[in-house]
């Protein structure tokens, strides 16, 4: 099993820990997830989020070596600019998600626990005659993310760090008492956020800011089935639950995660023959459910007595105190207000069709 860099501080919180995610013991949560899910939601919290792989490229071909193999712009990236990817196969299905960063000395790539090894072998086979050198520094480097209204306030109070106008999956590189510090724009729970990359024997000096200067906005720490119900209500995938290696980007609505104007990478000619000249055959979309018990993970969606989908995820929402799920249905179902049934456990359940997300910060 491998450990962040702050399981001892979990651990002195009185932490709740999974090991779900490729052998890493993770926080599933400190106290309550609904009461921590409802912190982000009003105000601020933090969470470590370490288990996350770290690719890092450096060498004079880096830019022109991703860009010719992820599905978005890389070589029209500036410094402290980034987006995000997806890593597919020559049939244009989904290997990993990533976001990419872009900084003084080199690229920055991050992505889930579970395709960190997979997405490292992928570029790695690809490097041949470039000058790029690829290295995974999930081990030496450490994140802790930000989310919720008073997120850039928290930074601002602990950091000094202006975040003031940062795009999401733009960067900045900041310097804190002798410490050096990545903070990154991520918006993954509906909620603006941040992600601050440090060295792994910084953590526990960036945790105790956070815990300290935290106390002024009642920012408190959450742990990963808060972050799992906020995203739901929020509508993103995550990989492992709506992202596998059986779905196409376009079905997951990932079109912010392509170019359609650059040349050729793996996969292109798949999703570019979908954009231009078809259209996916089923869709990402979330569904309300008529039932106090969420489904389960592939539970099959029908409607007219016939199978037109699955379930990926579900949740009880805390914020719409109502059970919702997410998952994929034939595009003659897509439409908002669509009638379906679930099957889960031995009974049909009664939903309806719902155009993501749940929840949006503001409204």
């Amino acid at each position: 099993m491998k450990r962040t860099p702050l399981y001892s501080a979990h651990t002195a919180l009185g932490a709740t820990f999974t090991t779900s995610l490729s052998d890493w013991v993770t926080v599933a949560h400190f106290a309550d997830p609904i009461e921590e899910h409802h912190a982000v939601r009003n105000g601020v919290g933090f969470i470590d989020l370490s288990h996350r792989g770290r690719l890092w490229l450096t060498g004079d071909d880096r830019a022109t070596f991703l860009h010719r193999i992820n599905s978005n712009d890389v070589e029209g990236l500036k410094v402290g600019e980034g987006n995000c990817a997806t890593m597919l196969t020559n049939r244009g299905k989904i290997i990993a998600d990533m976001k990419v960063c872009v900084f003084e000395d080199g690229i920055g790539i991050t992505t889930n626990a579970e395709t960190t090894e997979i997405l490292f072998n992928e570029l790695d086979k690809y490097i041949i005659a470039d000058d790029v050198n690829l290295e995974d520094c999930t081990d030496e480097t450490g994140i802790i993310a930000i989310h919720g209204p008073q997120s850039s306030h928290l930074v601002q109070a602990s950091l000094g760090i202006d975040v003031t106008g940062l795009k999401e999956y733009y960067s900045m590189f900041h310097e804190v008492e002798g410490h050096s510090i990545a903070c990154i724009r991520s918006d993954e729970t509906g909620e603006t956020g941040y992600e601050l990359y440090v060295e792994a024997e910084e953590m526990g000096w960036l945790w105790d800011i956070l815990l300290d200067k935290g106390k002024e906005f009642d920012a408190r720490p959450f742990g990963l089935t808060a972050l799992d119900s906020l995203r739901i209500e929020a509508g993103i995938p995550r990989y492992g639950a709506e992202l596998t290696e059986s779905v196409l980007p376009l079905e997951a609505e990932l079109e912010h995660a392509i170019d359609f104007e650059k040349g050729c990478y793996i996969g292109q000619e798949i999703v570019a023959r979908m954009k231009y000249r078809g259209h996916p055959n089923r869709l990402l979309r979330g569904f309300e459910i008529e039932c106090d018990t969420p489904p389960a993970q592939n539970d099959l969606i029908f409607a007219n007595g016939k199978e037109i989908g699955w379930i990926t995820s579900a949740v009880n929402s805390p914020s719409l105190d109502a059970t919702i799920a997410l998952g994929y249905v034939r595009m003659a179902y897509t439409d908002a207000g669509s009638k379906v049934k679930i099957i889960t456990g031995d009974d049909p359940v009664n939903a309806t069709v719902a155009v993501l997300p749940f929840y949006k910060a503001g409204v």
